[in-house]
């Protein structure tokens, strides 16, 4: 039988204490939750973004596609603010490749602030972000 080494058994101890096992409950209640086991934070429309249709589809948030992911029984997840920073992105001069891949990532990331990993409405709001994304790349 293979012994664990001296490095498992402090990776087991740590885990041990982040989740509070065999601790007293008042010390237990104390332990501080890493950052990465709580939701994203909301990607926002920046303050400085100018929504006005009227100046054309780098003021629309998502041109050609919907704002939000409509989530049925639940709250709908926004795109409004990854959708600015793209706009965003462009007018700064940023490569469209970058904008672009930045976009998927924040579209992706509101939908992980809406729903749990464990809820399915996750990889639904992903996979309409993945499609809204391919809507707004082809039309810019």
């Amino acid at each position: 039988m293979r012994t664990r080494s001296g490095r498992a058994l402090a990776a087991l101890a740590t885990a041990l204490v982040i989740t509070g096992v065999g601790q007293p409950a008042e010390a237990a209640a104390s332990v501080t939750v890493p950052a990465h086991a709580t939701a994203p934070t909301k990607v926002t429309v920046p303050s400085n973004y100018v929504y006005k249709p009227k100046l054309g589809p780098r003021h629309d948030y998502c041109t050609m596609a919907p704002d939000e992911f409509p989530a049925p029984g639940a709250a709908n997840a926004d795109f409004r603010g990854p959708c600015a920073r793209h706009d965003l992105c462009y007018d700064a001069g940023t490569s469209k490749k970058s904008c672009d891949k930045g976009l998927r990532r924040t579209l992706f990331r509101n939908c992980e602030h809406y729903y749990g990993k464990y809820n399915p409405l996750r990889a639904a709001c992903k996979a309409t972000a993945l499609t809204y994304w391919a809507a707004v790349v082809v039309a810019t």
